[in-house]
């Protein structure tokens, strides 16, 4: 009996397990822009993400408690269970997936919320943004 229990909670514990990605900033420059994502910032998205999480959709940051490949916060968009945040309507797990569309649709949020308030604008929602992401970033998209 006790092997059966063991059983069924790895297999369980298997089928909650996400899937992860690591793109390329290619292939993060077309999902912004399938989404719909404007072309003037889509390059700076892409360096974003790579400041972020080196592109790697699986990140987290256990000390800030920020997941995806664009490190968006449990504090404020996402919910992860032992936090309050959810301004983007979805779950911190479905950050870590393959597919990257949630993960936009909420990126897009962040920056029309912070830039409709002008407490943080845009960009300066991600701290990654000021130093490495706030130039000119079309290498970032150049071939794509």
């Amino acid at each position: 009996m006790l092997k059966l229990i063991v059983a069924c909670l790895l297999l369980a514990l298997a089928a909650t397990v996400t899937e992860g990605k690591v793109y390329t900033q290619c292939e993060v420059a077309s999902a912004l822009r399938a989404k719909g994502v404007p072309e003037e910032q889509v390059a700076t998205w892409v360096c974003i993400a790579h400041a972020e999480s080196d592109f790697d959709t699986t990140a987290i940051n256990s000390n800030t408690w920020d997941y995806g490949i664009f490190q968006i916060s449990s504090i404020y968009w996402c919910e992860s269970g032992d936090s309050a945040g959810n301004g983007c309507g979805i779950s911190c797990n479905s950050l870590l997936a393959d597919d990257i569309s949630e993960d936009i649709d909420c990126v897009q949020r962040v920056y029309a919320e912070t830039e409709a308030i002008g407490q943080v604008p845009g960009f300066k929602a991600w701290t990654t943004y000021a130093g490495n992401c706030d130039g000119d970033n079309s290498a970032w998209i150049a071939g794509c």
